[in-house]
């Protein structure tokens, strides 16, 4: 059903290229291309999992939050929840979002103590479970039962700052931001091909069970993407009163001091971290501007324009004026 490609890259654990075989998953995806075509870089071990997340059984309630790395993931998490479980504070405010949502293949790229499949299996409904394979690589029944998806993206140059200083602080990757530019240009850095993973959501972006959001759309209005989101997940509207206590529960701050919804210390138990790592960085749209070179972001822009000109699709269409 699969096949690999091994890497040569900067990262401290054996990579691997994959890709689906001919006909293997095309059929039951509402996006009809040669899936084969597309690959996701992961780690090798990642394959020893593979066909159990292939065969995830999903439930009629379940909700997937769907990203790249490093898009926002655990502000749509926190969110979601919350309109999933009644505006739940008290339990947002006591109780660990690792254990509220769990993340489905983490224990596959990484060596962990927990089975996050199993724990993903084992959740209470409705689940709300994170997970940031692309399309092809989703539970086959995600999509054959039309499980609903949350998906959010986010633009690529803040994603590759973003995802360099996360990597090298769990020490899954050693090397300079220079070298990280090219290998994700490469698709040779976790979870890449970036432009793929993106496209593929994009293009599906009105299937009914899939809610397509940016991490900038978020960034700019985020009461309003709360309004739309809830009508994706038939939960009750959001009270003019409630609404102002969500927006500070979800604020930048809030959750970067809140250690239930800011994972980094217990990454930094789980793994083996810098002694300065961060979970949560700043939070803002455009950081790369402070941190990529002229040359790089050029580089980044061109790569970028040559993938989406063969969908007719610019940048800005997917994430506005930058």
């Amino acid at each position: 059903m699969y096949k690999t490609e091994s890497l040569q890259t900067q990262a401290t654990m054996p990579m691997v290229r994959i890709r689906c075989t001919e006909g293997a998953v095309g059929k039951w995806l509402p996006l009809q291309q040669n899936w084969s075509s597309r690959c996701c870089t992961l780690p090798e071990r990642f394959m020893e999992s593979a066909q159990r997340i292939h065969a995830f059984e999903t439930r009629d309630s379940d909700v997937f939050v769907v990203t790249f790395m490093k898009c926002g993931t655990t502000w749509m998490q926190e969110l979601a929840w919350l309109l999933l479980n009644h505006l739940d504070f008290t339990a947002a405010k006591s109780s660990y979002l690792t254990e509220r949502s769990s993340f489905l293949e983490f224990s596959a790229t990484m060596p962990l103590s927990v089975d996050t499949i199993t724990a993903c299996e084992e959740m209470a409904s409705p689940r709300l479970i994170k997970s940031h394979l692309p399309a092809q690589l989703l539970p086959q029944q995600v999509w054959q039962q039309g499980r609903k998806i949350i998906y959010v993206a986010r633009n690529p140059k803040d994603v590759v700052v973003s995802s360099y200083h996360f990597l090298n602080g769990i020490k899954m990757w050693k090397g300079d931001l220079d070298t990280f530019v090219n290998e994700f240009m490469k698709d040779e850095i976790l979870y890449t091909s970036f432009w793929s993973h993106i496209v593929d959501f994009w293009r599906m972006r009105n299937e009914p069970n899939i809610f397509f959001v940016t991490y900038e759309e978020m960034k700019r209005d985020l009461r309003s993407v709360i309004k739309r989101l809830c009508k994706f997940l038939s939960v009750d509207d959001v009270k003019d009163n409630q609404m102002e206590q969500l927006l500070q529960h979800l604020s930048f701050d809030n959750m970067k001091g809140s250690k239930y919804s800011n994972v980094t210390d217990l990454i930094k138990k789980r793994l083996n971290t810098t002694e300065d790592f961060e979970f949560m960085r700043r939070g803002v749209v455009g950081s790369y501007n402070d941190e990529l070179s002229a040359l790089q972001r050029q580089k980044l822009d061109k790569w970028s324009s040559d993938f989406l000109k063969a969908y007719d699709i610019r940048e800005s269409d997917i994430f506005g004026d930058l």
